[in-house]
């Protein structure tokens, strides 16, 4: 033997798939049976130094290695490694036996560098027809991509297709089947070896360069590794790589292949990942379908496996007050053996277990079904990194914060109620008012609009492992949470001219106690506001600063230049609103007659008589505006009419001008729109304005009447059944109750003919 090939001889490579617990036993058999001077392992290479903190036991997977770009940190990678990946089982093996260990992956700064490259060349146009950009939080797919016809299938899913010649449906189940539910001994890496090697060769050369270039840079470091020992060294990567390693390849065309490939600074960290990401379902090209179902199998082995997934699922359903009796369990598992059985495999997998499941605890029902595939089949466990990784100074921020406020970070979305009112209350919103101005979304605040006026919010928090990375970005504003919150306010600032926008920017400020940055955005806001006119602009910023006036004693807010700067707002609006109301089309008129009724909503809520009393004289000209656009005119005459600031009379004669027969139909239709829109209940208690409304529907024609009928049935829409049932006896009762001895038939006959419309129009039923 050749001294090449003597060295050559001492690499033993590892097909694995990058998740599973049988992989991963198996793996590590064949480790202590191989006893290895180095260990590789698939990965980014310059991830290797962070490896060592592998160690240190306040590390719990599932955990992510973490690799971003320095210069704009959202342009990021992730290699994730549950306990049971056979990965991070050849790491913790190496580590325990103080062998080197290595990653030998293409690394990810030219990735990364090729990324912000087509980033800088979409945003200059210097494609016109760029490619969708990839997600650069997602991790990297794990096996190479499709590229050609004859060989594209088995390329894109080379488990699959050995599945589909072994007679199973689809790659999951069979390699569940064979590898993940069962450990083997050290042979079986020779049997993936051989079937890898027979698919490489059907499916032909792969055209992907990249694909091309990772196994380039695996091949090297593999040589690299064989050079600096004596002994037997382990390569742990993906099955389809295998071949690659052992191909012979010449060692000057992969450093040529290499040459040139463009590069960023990176920095890599590791931070906690979830179950929930690993799985296949959340889009993570390496994902497995059941990462549950695999750490219950790396826990549990043997017959214990059926027992213990079940126990696990009667708990969970009778946790969430389901029926699960111990005979409906004892039943589950004989059937799962049986089915089992017939399937001529020794134990039940997750397939054959679910459907037992199903046809004995469940009682065939689909629900709790999903409930056990939420809870069990993926899971909700988050990993943990310890406090000896080095992470960027916001992210070390943020753990603090956390740990102060007793706010734990939990891949499980969980409902957060907190009285503003305690201190520690306070605290907890203000932590998460300043991460959301961050754009770390960890919790969301529900019914935003209505909780804020009173002294409790309630958030629905959930951490994903995408937070780690918007907290990278965000480095460029600052090293802590406050200041890079305040830092990232006063930018946007800068680079708003949105009214809405900068007025949102004071609430979210004034919502986080970040005063200096308030007082930022409230300058800007005021510049802008002078400079222009834009009527829905200005009344857009009016109702998150009403919004924010609400909490009273629960924040420090600057009440008084607050109130002052509200009413610049609504007062330059007020005085434009005529004009702005004028000659608009369809979809202008209605998001403007939607931010008006912010806008109404708005002044309701600051209570002061100045603001409404301008507001509805605003209003009333409007109504009086030959050239107001229909749709706002019905709205002003509506408000106006609620307010009573326009007597019962004043409005039907708006309603019967509007509706005469002189008025294009389309015109009246949009006009009645406005005024019965979100609130048609007024016909049940004004019988002068419904016996207006349904003259007009009567006299109309019948082209007139089916080109408005659209309209006609959204107009009345927002009336609830009961509603609809009250104003259809009022239209057969007529408009006055005639004496009994006057009775007559003929009112009756007309509401048997007009029937059918009005069925058509309470949308009862569709149009003929």
């Amino acid at each position: 033997m050749g001294r090449a090939s003597a060295k050559a001889a001492r690499l033993h490579p590892f097909g694995v798939r990058h998740h599973g617990p049988g992989g991963a036993r198996s793996l590590l058999r064949a480790l202590d049976a191989l006893d290895p001077e180095m260990v590789l392992i698939e990965g980014p290479a310059e991830a290797t130094p962070m490896l060592g903190y592998a160690r240190d036991t306040s590390m719990v997977p599932p955990v992510a290695l973490l690799t971003y770009a320095e210069a704009r940190p959202k342009h990021a990678v992730f290699h994730p490694f549950a306990e049971w990946s056979p990965e991070w089982q050849a790491l913790r093996w190496a580590l325990a036996h103080d062998r080197p260990v290595r990653l030998i992956d293409l690394p990810a700064t030219h990735r990364l560098a090729e990324s912000l490259a087509k980033e800088d060349a979409e945003s200059e146009g210097g494609e016109e027809e760029a490619e969708a950009k990839e997600d650069p939080a997602e991790p990297p797919p794990s096996e190479p991509a499709v590229v050609d016809e004859t060989g594209s299938w088995v390329r894109a899913d080379p488990i699959g297709a050995l599945a589909e010649v072994a007679g199973y449906q689809d790659g999951e189940s069979w390699w569940n089947q064979l590898v993940e539910e069962h450990e083997h001994a050290p042979e079986i890496f020779g049997a993936i070896e051989l079937a890898m090697t027979t698919l490489r060769a059907v499916a032909g050369e792969d055209e992907d360069l990249h694909e091309q270039q990772r196994e380039a840079h695996m091949r090297l470091a593999c040589s690299k590794a064989l050079n600096e020992t004596a002994g037997p060294v382990a390569a742990v990567v993906g099955a389809w790589h295998v071949p690659a390693l052992k191909s012979g390849a010449k060692a000057a065309d992969d450093r040529a292949l290499l040459r040139g490939l463009p590069k960023t600074k990176v920095t890599v960290t590791w931070v906690p990942w979830t179950y929930t990401r690993l799985a296949r379902a959340s889009g993570y090209g390496a994902g497995v379908v059941a990462p549950g179902w695999y750490d219950h199998l790396w826990r549990a082995r043997g017959e214990g496996v059926v027992t213990g997934w079940l126990v696990k699922a009667a708990r969970l359903l009778r946790a969430a007050g389901l029926d699960a009796s111990t005979a409906a369990l004892i039943e589950a598992e004989r059937l799962a053996v049986s089915l089992a059985a017939l399937d001529e495999v020794a134990l039940p997998g997750l397939d054959t277990i679910t459907e037992a499941l199903k046809a004995t605890l469940c009682a065939g029902e689909d629900l709790p079904l999903r409930l056990i595939h939420r809870e069990l089949h993926v899971g909700q466990r988050i990993g943990a990194v310890g406090d000896a990784i080095p992470q960027n100074p916001l992210a070390q921020d943020l753990i603090r914060q956390q740990k102060a406020t007793r706010l734990k970070p939990e891949a499980l979305e969980r409902s957060l109620g907190l009285d503003l009112r305690s201190e520690s209350g306070l605290a907890r919103s203000t932590l998460l008012h300043r991460l959301s101005l961050l754009r770390v979304d960890w919790g969301h605040l529900e019914d935003a609009g209505g909780s804020r006026g009173t002294f409790r919010e309630r958030w629905t928090l959930r951490w994903d492992p995408e937070c780690n990375v918007a907290l990278a970005e965000n480095l460029v504003y600052g090293t802590t949470v406050e200041a890079a919150a305040a830092g990232r306010a006063e930018a946007q600032a800068l680079e708003s001219s949105s009214l809405a926008q900068l007025s949102e920017l004071v609430q979210s400020c004034l919502l986080s106690d970040l005063d200096a940055a308030a007082r930022a955005c409230v300058a800007r806001l005021q510049a802008q506001a002078t400079a222009g006119a834009d009527v829905p602009g200005l009344m857009g910023a009016v109702v998150p600063l009403a919004s924010v006036l609400r909490y009273g004693t629960a924040r420090r807010i600057p009440v008084e230049a607050l109130s002052l700067l509200i009413r610049s707002l609504v007062e330059q609006a007020v005085a434009g609103l005529v004009h702005a109301c004028r000659n608009l089309d369809d979809d202008v008129a209605e998001d403007l007659r939607a931010q008006l009724e912010a806008f109404d909503q708005a002044l309701v809520i600051l209570d002061t008589a100045t603001y409404l009393d301008h507001f509805d004289g605003a209003l009333l000209r409007v109504a009086e505006d030959p050239q107001a656009t229909a749709l706002l005119q019905g709205f002003a005459v509506r408000r106006l009419y609620d307010r009573a600031r326009v007597d019962p009379e004043v409005a039907a004669g708006h309603l019967g001008r509007a509706l005469s027969p002189s008025v294009d139909p389309p015109r009246a239709g949009a006009w009645l729109e406005g005024f019965l829109a979100r609130s048609g209940a007024v016909l049940l208690y004004d019988p002068k304005l419904l016996e207006i409304i349904d003259s007009w529907l009567v006299e109309l024609e019948e082209e007139s009447l089916v080109a408005l009928l659209p309209v006609i049935r959204r107009a009345f829409s927002t009336l609830e059944g009961a509603d609809r049932r009250l104003l259809m006896e009022r239209l057969r009762a007529g408009p006055a109750a005639p004496a009994p001895a006057e009775t007559s038939t003929a009112g009756e006959e007309a509401f048997r003919g007009a029937w059918p419309l009005y069925r058509v129009i309470l949308g009862w039923e569709e149009a003929s």
